[in-house]
């Protein structure tokens, strides 16, 4: 008894050990609850600064592209109310102002004045008129920003003219859109500003909406806080940074303490000490009592004592005589008691197994399973029956059954010894299993089809040798629209479109036959709405064991999508994709086809070809939006001017092409009339909100005009009487006559080739260059080199006016080998400089085949140093797969020598997805035709889609070309193209102008 009340001090230590736990506990938390507050300070500092930063960023970058625009010469009130209006709805900016600059003059005492030109607010604000240098600080700070050439910002004034105050953004406007290199050069080519206006309130809130309301924050701009509060010096985390020409000063508090889960731990902390010292008062009343009752409970258990050892004796001659052998362990797992039955199960006498452990008798496989049962008995009481094979004394396994029991010692509560009644079931195991494994050899067979047919990605079904459905899957419910039980009530012949019904059934009999013993077929199937759905059905006769037929095993895949995309590419190898007019190559097999009725019934007949006159200035002053809509127009008004049996196409640009079957010189003459009085009436709708009108020239070409004549002929004598059309004064037709050709086309043409040839003599070439986006980084990675003439004033000739010609006179080798070499020198210089240059250069078709601009390649790179790989050498998709063993070579030559070859154009012939597995390209550009409305055409995005899985699964890069907005941008980074070309991201300049600029999206 002394012994049982020495615990009371462990105890009492207890209670003190919990005190200071919860003492230690609450200190732990409040150091937690701090760091938190820290984090979360240091958090919405770095959001509002983030803020900031991108606000002002934004601001100078959208700011001077809108200042660039109003340098522009051609820049009107229209554009500015465009752009500015965007920048003023996607910015929240309270005004965007466009002033003008009107320099002083000192020796007449006139003042320097900004006068407010255009203004778009959302509030109220100055009058156009206003001189806002009657404002000291807006004054200065647009001196500010003309001396400095960049956008600058003002502190908060008040805004004249308005009941409110804000923060004004410049920048400037320089005549031509160049910044000049000095202070003196850039006063003179200031005309004016782009400002943008933040309301102090639009600032104020923008931070707000991050930083809770308890917080406290402050912002301060040129020494002055415009907005929030200052929090404590000891608590602020404050961060100083200049931008727009101004000092800015960030300052935020702390959040907080509520202590709240510290508190939470120190009151249930003393609440539980309490508890535990009554408890303990409590215990040490019990304990008296307790040990009262020891010598009662001692008696009892002497009593229960005496009484065990009879039962044992008992139970010790019932194991004796028993046929199953009885097995009694201690706690440890040592035999203490086999029955004699052992001998006959394991071949052991009972005192050879006393001293031993089960476990060494059991098969390896089996041991863990039997001492987890012993463990779980001894553990959790009960019975639990265990299956295992044991080892007889001479060598072989017997199947043994083992129930097993502990028996406890009642005073204790602890297990005194285990007790097994243990009996042969080898017979009974062996017959299980036998069955078993028939079982489940039939229950896998069943799994592997149940689950081959279930989750199969296509539709199967089971049907009778009526074609009845018995079973169907998942799949072919998806392809069908129906559900199983709808299915299941349905045959092959309900499922079928009218016209493939009879297919089913010549399937079935051709099976049932033995015809085939397979049977495959592509076939319409029509679904729950009525839609028709392409399917490839592949059926099997399923036969019993003695040949009887049992049912069919059909599997169904759906090639919609496949046979949709046929038809598609199909459509689109003979359409044009703008107007959806035939394309060249489908004209050409028309005129082929007509040729071939000419020869054998007699001429008959007329081609005519048109060209919209002064197209390319619509396209470049009014966008190729306006151009590809005009385009359209034209396309609808021949179509309402010709008869079914004409043929329409489009043979690119602004050509169009028609095929008349039937008639002479007059009929042909008079469509003519018709067609120039259709274009006449149409107009185009400028800038500047006028109508301009729409002429066209056409060239006629009559089928009797030679017998011999091929399509490609006949196309050229319509051209060329098409371009005597022109010549003549445009708006009119004219047609060709071999008879009436005089030689002044050729004697100009001539002219040309020789002023082409004297522009290579005295160097009179120049090179232009465009940037090439990176669509992932908005960085300029890489520049196209164009090709510009300079004429004997030095004016630039575009490259339109003189290639044709130079490749008719053979000009274009020498002129790919000028561009290649100046590229390659150009290269060389900059990288000596450290700047490292890559540049993409156009050749013709021609010069694929030329030795000679191979060896260039090959000098220059090594006279300039430079690494082969930042040379791209483009050939358009048309050319190269006019001649592809040639293109093949040339790209080969390239790749040894390290350089990268692309294929431009990409989409132009069609014959695209062919082509692409025979020509070695490292860079796909995609055709323009597909990138301006893509936007707007589910075709284009397809067909941009197809491209750039294409050539991301070959591994090769994709641009995209005639990139025209911002919209465009984006649907190209989310359909994975990789670079990005067009005016929208960067338009052609001088080469040094371009390079000095790298612009970003």
């Amino acid at each position: 008894m002394t012994l049982r009340r020495r615990r009371m001090p462990v105890a009492l230590l207890g209670v003190a050990l919990l005190a200071c736990a919860t003492l230690a506990g609450a200190w732990a938390s409040a150091r937690h609850e701090r760091a938190i507050a820290l984090e979360r300070q240091q958090e919405l500092h770095a959001r509002a600064i983030s803020l900031l930063g991108s606000t002002l960023t934004t601001a100078r970058a959208r700011l001077t592209d809108l200042a660039t625009l109003l340098s522009m010469p051609s820049a009107s009130a229209r554009e500015f109310e465009l752009s500015g209006g965007r920048l003023r709805n996607q910015a929240a900016l309270g005004a965007v102002w466009h002033v003008d600059r009107i320099p002083g003059d000192a020796a007449r005492g006139r003042p320097e004045r900004y006068l407010l030109a255009q203004s778009l607010g959302r509030v109220s604000g100055p009058r156009p008129g206003t001189d806002l240098a009657t404002d000291p600080t807006l004054r200065a700070a647009l001196y500010a920003t003309m001396e400095l050439g960049t956008a600058q910002v003002t502190k908060v004034t008040p805004i004249p003219g308005a009941g409110w105050s804000g923060i004004a953004f410049a920048a400037p406007i320089h005549r031509g859109g160049t910044i000049p290199a000095t202070v003196a050069a850039r006063r003179r080519a200031t005309t004016g500003f782009a400002v943008a206006v933040y309301p102090a309130e639009t600032v104020r809130m923008g931070i707000e909406s991050m930083i809770p309301e308890e917080v406290r924050y402050a912002l301060r701009l040129g020494g002055e806080w415009i907005a929030g509060d200052p929090p404590p010096r000891d608590e602020a985390l404050s961060t100083a940074f200049s931008g727009g020409g101004q000092e800015w000063l960030f300052a935020i508090g702390r959040p907080d303490l509520g202590y709240g889960v510290t508190w939470a731990i120190a009151i249930s902390g003393a609440v539980l000490t309490v508890a535990l010292g009554l408890l303990i008062w409590q215990a040490a009343r019990r304990e008296r009592y307790a040990l009262e009752l020891v010598d009662t409970r001692m008696a009892e258990r002497d009593r229960a004592e005496a009484e065990l050892r009879a039962a044992e004796q008992r139970h010790r001659l019932l194991a004796d005589n028993a046929t199953d052998m009885i097995l009694v362990f201690d706690p440890t797992g040592t035999v203490t008691y086999v029955s004699p039955a052992s001998r006959e199960l394991m071949g052991y006498a009972p005192k050879e197994l006393i001293g031993r452990k089960p476990r060494e008798f059991v098969h390896s496989d089996d041991r863990d399973e039997v001492i987890g049962a012993r463990e779980r008995v001894i553990e959790q009481g009960g019975a639990i029956t265990v299956t295992s094979r044991i080892r007889h004394r001479d060598g072989h396994w017997v199947w043994i059954e083992a129930r097993v029991r502990r028996v406890i010692d009642p005073d204790t509560g602890e297990m005194r010894e285990g007790q097994a009644i243990i009996r042969d079931v080898s017979d009974r195991v062996a017959s299980d299993a036998a069955l078993r494994e028939g079982v489940e050899r039939i229950a896998a067979a069943e799994q592997r089809f149940r689950t081959a047919f279930e989750a199969a990605p296509i539709g199967m079904a089971l049907s009778d040798l009526d074609g009845c459905f018995i079973q169907v899957n998942d799949a072919l419910c998806a392809i069908t629209g129906y559900t199983r039980e709808e299915l299941e009530e349905m045959s092959f012949a309900e499922l079928s479109h009218p016209a493939d019904a009879a297919r089913d059934r010549e399937m079935m009999d051709s099976l049932l036959s033995g015809e085939q013993s397979t049977f495959w077929m592509e076939k319409r199937y029509v679904d729950v709405v009525g839609q028709v759905v392409w399917v490839a059905v592949h059926a099997t006769l399923v036969r019993a064991a003695d040949g009887s037929p049992q049912h069919f095993l059909g599997q169904i895949q759906d090639v919609s999508e496949r046979v949709r995309y046929e038809a598609q590419l199909q459509h689109m190898a003979d359409h044009d994709p703008l107007t959806g007019l035939l394309n060249r190559r489908s004209f050409e097999r028309e005129l082929d086809q007509h040729i071939n009725r000419v020869r054998r019934y007699g001429a008959e007949g007329a081609a005519l070809v048109l060209d919209i006159d002064r197209f390319k200035h619509i396209n470049d002053t009014l966008g190729h939006n306006v151009g590809d809509e005009l385009i359209v127009k034209v396309a609808q008004t021949l179509r309402t001017r010709l008869r079914d049996s004409d043929v329409l196409a489009r043979l690119g640009g602004d050509e169009f092409a028609v095929l008349l079957p039937r008639g002479g010189r007059e009929e042909a003459e008079a469509v003519a009339e018709s067609i120039l009085a259709a274009v006449r009436a149409q107009s185009v709708l400028t800038t500047a909100g006028r109508r301009r009108p729409i002429t066209t020239s056409i060239g006629i070409a009559l089928f009797g005009e030679s017998e011999q004549l091929s399509a490609e002929d006949v196309l050229v004598n319509a051209d060329l009487a098409m371009y005597d059309a022109k010549e003549a004064g445009r708006d009119r037709a004219a047609t060709f006559s071999s008879q009436e050709r005089g030689a002044s086309r050729m004697k100009a043409r001539i002219t040309w080739a020789e002023r082409i040839r004297d522009a290579l003599e005295e160097d009179r070439f120049t090179l232009y260059a465009q940037p090439i986006v990176e669509l992932g980084s908005g960085a300029v990675r890489q520049h196209e080199l164009l090709l510009r003439m300079l004429d004997e004033h030095g004016e630039v000739i575009p490259p339109a006016a003189f290639v044709g010609i130079a490749e008719r006179f053979d000009l274009m080798q020498e002129i790919d080998r000028w561009v290649v070499a100046r590229a390659l020198r150009h290269m060389g210089e900059q990288r000596r400089l450290g700047r490292e240059l890559v540049f993409e250069v156009n050749i013709s078709g021609s010069s694929t085949g030329d030795p000679d601009l191979l060896t260039i390649i090959q000098r220059e790179l090594a006279d300039n140093d430079v690494d082969p790989m930042n040379l791209v050498l483009e050939v358009t998709e048309t050319t190269a797969v006019a001649n592809i063993p040639r293109a093949q070579e040339f790209a080969q030559r390239l790749a040894e020598m390290g350089c990268r070859f692309a294929l431009d154009d990409f989409g132009a012939g069609f014959g695209s997805f062919y082509y692409l597995k025979h020509l070695p390209f490292d860079i796909l550009k995609i055709d323009g035709e597909f990138v301006r409305s893509c936007t707007t055409s589910q075709t284009d995005q397809l067909l941009v889609r197809a491209a750039v899985e294409i050539a991301r699964g070959m591994g090769k890069e994709t641009i995209a070309e005639y990139v025209g907005d911002e919209a465009t941008v984006e649907l190209l980074r989310r359909l994975g193209v990789d670079y990005a070309q067009g005016f929208h991201v960067g338009r052609p300049a001088p080469l040094h102008e371009a390079l000095a600029v790298a612009p970003s999206l």
